[in-house]
């Protein structure tokens, strides 16, 4: 279950949680006064991250939609680590 954070303009902030991924979730109703409320993007625990990552996320948190024929053309590639099962660990 995903969870989403939105913010009414009069009563403020409350959480919804969602059972799948399908539809618009950039705004939602307020359970209290019903009107519209948009959704808050807020930065993950990032202190473990990856820098490059960490700094990614706190340039924008709103999600791109990236598109199949948008990802980079290439094939997988090969292992560089003779011994699979101790992969990172070189």
């Amino acid at each position: 279950m995903a969870n989403y954070t939105f913010r009414c303009e009069s009563c403020g902030e409350f959480t919804l949680w969602y059972q799948g991924m399908k539809g618009n979730k950039r705004e939602a109703e307020c359970p209290e006064c019903k009107r519209k409320a948009k959704r808050l993007f807020k930065p993950p625990i990032t202190f473990r991250m990856d820098s490059r990552v960490k700094k990614r996320v706190e340039r924008g948190m709103e999600p791109r939609i990236v598109n199949k024929k948008d990802l980079p053309k290439g094939g997988k590639r090969k292992s560089t680590v003779s011994r699979p099962w101790q992969a990172g660990h070189s």
